[in-house]
Order: C-alpha cells, then structure tokens, then sequence
C-alpha cells in the first residue's frame, strides 16, 4: 500500500515521450499519467500531436493522478470523447469546428489534425 499512495502522489515534471510502433487504435498517441506520453512512431515530427498530449501532461500535473482518470473518463462517458472539455481543451491548436467534431475530421484523414 505505501507503494501505491507514493504512485498517487509523484508528479513528474516533464513526461518521459516514447515512441513506440503500436497506440490503441484509433489514436495516434496517448498520455499515460504517470509512465509518459506514447507516440507512434511515424508521428515522430508531429509538433502538434505532441502538443497535444502535453496538455494532457499538464491536466495531469494540476489535478493528481486519481482526479486526472477520474474526470477523464466521466467526461468521456458523459460527453462522449469528441465534446469532453479535456480533449477540447488540449486541442487548442485546432479550429474551432475540429475542436468540436474532431472524430469526423480524424476519419476523413485529415492530415492537418491532431
């Protein structure tokens, strides 16, 4: 148990940033609070993926580990993942309809999103 209350309480400062061959799909990254953040490989020189998943790095930093999972998958539940104000939050790069139907733009292949 000390083990576990230890995991709850670190918070790194900067995110170790994998890049790795396989991400659950459809995603093309994930930030994985408290390992880092995991990129596939091709989108090694995406800035704004990367971008992306350090403000989910740093909802991380704010909220704590069990609060950052906690919201995280209410909202997904409650507002679905297109209009969780997490997601739309670290999509702050994007125009204002992707931030909002950002499922529709990723599958059309929208090579310019996140």
């Amino acid at each position: 148990m000390p083990f576990l209350f230890k995991l709850i309480q670190v918070k790194m400062r900067q995110p170790k940033i994998y890049y790795i061959r396989w991400v659950l799909p459809p995603y093309r990254a994930m930030t994985i609070p408290p390992f880092g953040i995991f990129i596939k490989k091709r989108y090694r020189d995406n800035q704004k993926i990367l971008n992306h998943d350090m403000v989910h790095w740093k909802q991380y930093q704010k909220m704590g580990l069990f609060m950052f999972y906690f919201r995280y998958f209410k909202q997904f539940f409650v507002y679905g993942y297109d209009k969780m104000p997490m997601e739309i939050e670290a999509r702050y790069e994007e125009d204002r309809y992707t931030k909002k139907h950002y499922s529709e733009v990723y599958h059309n292949s929208n090579k310019n999103s996140i």
